[in-house]
C-alpha cells in the first residue's frame, strides 16, 4: 500500500491533530478525514496552526480538512463528530490508521479500544505544560500476539481529575514537537514496521526518551474481555488539544 492509497483518521484537529495532519498531507496521504465537533478558538490559535484569526467561530473539521488539501492531501474529509463507543464503527471504516491527539483520557481509551476491537493501527499521545508522550500501537491480536497498547501503560481511564490543557495549560511548540512524532511514527506503521516504542518528551531539557513497554498479560485486549465499546463505562469526554 502506498501512501497516496493511505486513510488516515485525525481524531480532534487541536494542538496534535493540526500539525500531525499537517506533516501527512505534505508528505503524500492520500486521504485524510478529520473528526472534531469543535469550533476555532482564538486562545487556541498559538498551538492550533491549521486556523487564523479569520477562522474564529468556524467548525475546525470543516477549516482543518480545507488547510489539508491545500497543503497536498488528495482527499480530506470533515466529520463534526466526537470519537465515541456509538461512532467509532463508522469513524474506523475503511481508515488504515489512527492518530489520536484528544486532551482527556477518556477520550483516549475510547480510540484505543475501538482501534484494538477492529484491528487498526494507531499513534496515540498527550501533552500538558511542558512535556508529553507520545505511543505507535501497531494492529493487534489476543493472547500471546497481543502487542503494548494504551492499556498496557496507563491500565484504565483515572478514577480522579486528571491534568489536561484545558486545566493546566500546554506550551505551543511541546504539541508541535510531539504530533510532529505522531506523524513520523504513523508513517513507519504505515510503512509495515512495529509499534510498541512509547516516547516521552521532556520541553524544559529538549529530552526525547525511547522506552518499549512490555505487553501486559493482563491487559483486557490481551484477555478478550473488552468486545463492546457500549459496555464499558467512560468519563465524558471534554475539548481537544
Amino acid at each position: 500500500m502506498t501512501l497516496a492509497d493511505s486513510s488516515v483518521l485525525l481524531v480532534g484537529a487541536g494542538g496534535l491533530g493540526c500539525p500531525a495532519g499537517r506533516a501527512l498531507a505534505q508528505a503524500g496521504v492520500g486521504r485524510l478525514i478529520v473528526a472534531d465537533d469543535d469550533t476555532v478558538e482564538g486562545t487556541n490559535l498559538h498551538r492550533q496552526i491549521l486556523f487564523t484569526e479569520a477562522d474564529l467561530g468556524s467548525p475546525k473539521a470543516d477549516v482543518a480538512a480545507e488547510r489539508l488539501v491545500a497543503l497536498g492531501a488528495s482527499q480530506a474529509e470533515a466529520r463534526r463528530t466526537r470519537f465515541l463507543p456509538e461512532t467509532a464503527a463508522a469513524l474506523l471504516d475503511g481508515v488504515d490508521l489512527v492518530i489520536e491527539g484528544s486532551d482527556n483520557f477518556p477520550s483516549k481509551f475510547v480510540v484505543a479500544d475501538a482501534c484494538a476491537l477492529h484491528g487498526v493501527p494507531v499513534v496515540q499521545a498527550g501533552a500538558v505544560r511542558w512535556g508529553g508522550w507520545a505511543l505507535a500501537v501497531a494492529a493487534s491480536g489476543r493472547g500471546a500476539s497481543h502487542r503494548t497498547c494504551l492499556r498496557c501503560v496507563f491500565e484504565d481511564v483515572p478514577s480522579g481529575p486528571a491534568l489536561s490543557c484545558e486545566l493546566a495549560g500546554v506550551v505551543g511548540p511541546v504539541v508541535g514537537v510531539l504530533g510532529a512524532l505522531q506523524a513520523k511514527l504513523a508513517l513507519r506503521l504505515l510503512a509495515g514496521e512495529d509499534g510498541g516504542t512509547l516516547y516521552s518528551y521532556d520541553g524544559r531539557r529538549d529530552r526525547l526518551r525511547a522506552t518499549r513497554p512490555s505487553p501486559r498479560t493482563d491487559c483486557p485486549h490481551a484477555l478478550g474481555t473488552i468486545d463492546d465499546l457500549e459496555r464499558i463505562e467512560y468519563v465524558p469526554s471534554s475539548a481537544s488539544a
